[in-house]
């Protein structure tokens, strides 16, 4: 159902409900039926009388019967009055509800006009409005239409564009590909070429490996061998000195002990020449001071000699580290035992090279033990107990 016709459907409704309404009001008032005014009893006949009295003794009773009489009669004739009187007035609510029903039902009626006229002016006021809007939807749908038309015509020169535009890029993209191909299967080449060349110098460097491997195996059991060698030529040289050792004592105690029997006999010899001529016992004190004046110089030369060695042996055993340069040199404090071998090596000035310091250490380790030192005599060995060696090998430029 349309707007209009609920409109008009609810501006009529009200209206005739009330109409009819009203008539069955009406109707109603119609058809009760009032009460009937009883007759009038009075007479339009004025009587005007005077009463007089006539009072006697004998006719007391009948007066007071007359006039109970005439009271009644007067109480009738106002209850006649007032009847009449409720009568007139119920007429003339009667009267004015039927002019009240009137009154009401003419301005229902103008009211129903008017709401009629209201009604008309709103569907004429709609169907304009609906005109308007019809005629409104009809300019805009040629609108959207021109516009869809419009629209259209764009996309179609979009998809043109957007066809041409993609078909330039898909030949671009095949141009790039086959230029990615070319290129591709240009590196594929070329690393199999480069892995061809990495596996080839793999192999080589696995080759060198292997035979590093091996020399340094064979090298790590020569230097096992040449260990073990060393430690049982230590152990052995470790016997021999202790034997020696031994020895020395021993024979250092018999040498003691001689020597303090030679002194004594000597001592005794001297007393017995004291007495003696001065001028023989000279000679033989001047004979005795020039015999120890020749064993010191041949210590002296025996301890040049072995220091000349040992310095040999140590320059022999030394390894040139990297960073050292001409003119390096490092003092040692070294400790041997009588027997040559090495107690102790440590810097006592360094060089200012810790690696240089470090070789002149491990080259004395790998030179000693040193055994010309058991042929040094007893003074000559006391000075390599301990003493300072000056480390300043010759070749430094090899």
């Amino acid at each position: 159902m349309s707007q209009p016709e609920i409109e008009k459907r609810a501006g009529y409704g009200l209206p005739v409900v009330l109409a009819v309404g009203l008539h069955v009001v009406i109707l109603v008032l119609t058809l009760v039926s009032w009460p009937e005014s009883e007759p009038d009893q009075s007479s339009t006949t004025i009587v005007n009388a005077t009463l007089v009295s006539t009072e006697t003794t004998t006719n007391q009773p009948q007066q007071a019967k007359a006039s109970k009489a005439r009271d009644a009669a007067e109480e009738a004739d106002e209850r006649q009055s007032a009847k009449e009187e409720a009568s007139r007035e119920a007429e003339r609510a009667a009267e004015q509800q039927k002019s009240a029903a009137r009154e009401k039902a003419a301005q229902l009626k103008a009211e129903q006009a008017k709401a009629a006229e209201q009604e008309k002016a709103a569907q004429a006021k709609a169907a304009e409005q609906l005109k308007a809007e019809q005629k409104a939807a009809a300019e805009a749908a040629d609108k959207a239409k021109a516009d869809a038309a419009r629209r259209a015509e764009e996309a179609k020169a979009i998809a043109l564009e957007r066809k041409k535009a993609e078909a330039e890029k898909q030949a671009k993209a095949d141009a790039l590909k086959k230029a990615e191909a070319e290129k591709a299967a240009k590196a594929k080449a070329e690393a199999e070429k480069a892995a061809k060349e990495k596996a080839a110098e793999e192999a080589r460097k696995k080759a060198e490996a292997e035979k590093a491997a091996k020399a340094r195996a064979e090298a790590e059991k020569a230097a096992k061998a040449k260990a073990q060698a060393e430690k049982e030529k230590a152990a052995k040289a470790a016997a021999e000195k202790a034997a020696k050792e031994k020895a020395a004592k021993e024979k250092a105690a018999e040498e003691a002990r001689k020597k303090a029997a030679a002194e004594a006999a000597r001592q005794k010899a001297l007393a017995e020449k004291a007495a003696q001529a001065s001028a023989g016992s000279l000679d033989s004190l001047i004979d005795s001071e020039s015999d120890a004046i020749s064993g010191a110089k041949q210590a002296a030369q025996a301890a040049n000699g072995f220091k000349n060695l040992l310095e040999k042996y140590v320059g022999q055993n030394w390894n040139r580290p990297s960073g050292t340069v001409p003119g390096m040199t490092v003092t040692l404090r070294v400790s041997l035992l009588p027997t040559g071998e090495l107690v102790s090596a440590a810097v006592s000035k360094s060089s200012g090279n810790t690696a240089f310091d470090r070789s002149a250490i491990q080259a004395i380790q790998k030179a000693a033990p040193f055994t010309e030192m058991q042929d040094l005599p007893a003074s000559a060995k006391s000075q390599f107990r301990n003493f300072n060696l000056y480390f300043n090998p010759e070749d430094l430029g090899r």
